[in-house]
């Protein structure tokens, strides 16, 4: 049986600063919105217990698949991505 687990957060919208604002020397504007993010983390049919595939309605069904690997350290290397564009 597969289990599903949804999280949602606020939204809001980085107009200045791009992650530049992560080092305190820079600064950068962010406004709220009513709109939140969604997300569904749900366990799958997979081969390979270390890879995670990114499914994205909202960008034309887009998915990125990416793999894990933990030997010697943890190493996230993307492996795949595809866009189905509408015709």
């Amino acid at each position: 049986m597969s289990s599903s687990t949804v999280l949602s957060s606020p939204g809001k919208v980085l107009v200045v600063g791009g992650y530049l604002v992560l080092d305190p020397t820079y600064s950068g504007t962010v406004i709220s919105t009513s709109s939140r993010f969604y997300t569904v983390i749900q366990n799958g049919a997979v081969t390979d217990p270390n890879t995670i595939r990114v499914r994205s309605p909202q960008f034309q069904d887009a998915t990125w698949n990416y793999i894990v690997k933990t030997d010697p350290d943890v190493v996230v290397e993307h492996i795949k991505w595809v866009i189905v564009w509408p015709s």
